[in-house]
């Protein structure tokens, strides 16, 4: 099957862009493709030279064109749910957020095997962090208040109550790492969602993962599970041995798909680091983006 891995960005996110083509490398024979958000006509060379494929995302026409042009990104996100238009030349559809990079390339190939079949392949957020399964605020004894992404966005988006409460406590699919079939059903669906949200005067930049969730937990799209490893975002942990990012549970494998959510410091610059524990029980400092692990490694060979 034809095969691209996609991502998106702006002139800000592009030395994450780079690093996320440089972490695939030549290990898969996917095409790769990125969603132009504000590229500098340099950037675009570059990406063109690297043989990437660049394209202009797409934005709905329920989506208001003065909130897109004051933040241009805002594209991004809703021409997530529109790939098998923007892509039609291609069988599987692999979406990795700038802010991710590829450790093990048998992430990569777990991601489209299991879209073939139709089904959106995706990671839930269970087990990804040391926390409650979803958030809740205590107001009194026997009483509380569901605080949960997808309530909070369903609310936003003056949904009714009885979807919110179907939604609310089912864990995020997080949309940073997703794989779906050209054909798959769910695309009509996802984009039924997108309009209604909008309208309803939802946020844009949540919209998708919203959407993904509707579809999965009330429509009942065909959806396809896969582990943590596929788009981890923490707690993090690092076998300084191997120099690489390992999962927290054992045996401590290593982590296919490395997604900074909420580090917004160490994507500002390689010179940032955070204070990781290591296998052995220590600590390092050290930035966790493909380029800072790299020079970890450097730095630290192994033996």
């Amino acid at each position: 099957m034809r095969k691209v891995i996609v991502t998106g960005c702006d002139s800000g996110y592009f030395p994450l862009v780079i690093e996320l083509i440089q972490s695939i490398g030549n290990r898969t024979d996917a095409a790769l493709c990125v969603l132009d958000a504000g590229l500098t006509p340099q950037q675009a060379r570059t990406l063109h030279d690297l043989g990437v494929m660049v394209r202009i995302p797409h934005v709905p026409d329920c989506a208001p064109s003065w909130r897109v042009r004051r933040r241009p990104t805002l594209a991004i996100n809703l021409s997530k749910l529109w790939l098998d238009r923007l892509l039609p030349q291609f069988d599987l559809i692999l979406w990795i957020d700038a802010d991710a990079w590829v450790q093990d390339i048998a992430a990569i190939e777990h991601m489209f095997d299991a879209a073939r079949g139709g089904g959106i392949a995706i990671v839930p957020e269970i087990g990804a962090k040391i926390a409650d399964l979803f958030a809740v605020r205590w107001i009194c004894p026997g009483w509380m208040q569901v605080r949960s992404f997808l309530y909070k966005n369903a609310r936003k988006a003056r949904l009714p109550f009885a979807i919110r409460r179907r939604i609310g406590a089912k864990p995020l699919l997080n949309s940073g790492v997703m794989c779906i079939h050209r054909d798959a059903a769910i695309w009509p669906v996802l984009r039924k969602w997108q309009d209604t949200i909008i309208r309803r005067g939802g946020a844009l930049f949540t919209q998708d993962q919203l959407s993904i969730a509707l579809a999965v937990y009330i429509d009942g799209a065909s959806v396809i599970f896969l582990d943590n490893s596929h788009n981890y975002i923490g707690p993090w942990l690092l076998d300084e041995e191997r120099g690489s990012l390992v999962n927290l549970f054992y045996p401590h494998d290593p982590v296919g798909i490395v997604h900074l959510v909420s580090q917004a410091r160490l994507r500002e610059s390689l010179s940032n680091t955070l204070t990781v524990p290591t296998l052995s029980g220590g600590q390092a400092a050290v930035n966790l983006r493909f380029g800072g692990m790299r020079a970890f490694r450097e730095a630290s060979p192994p033996g």
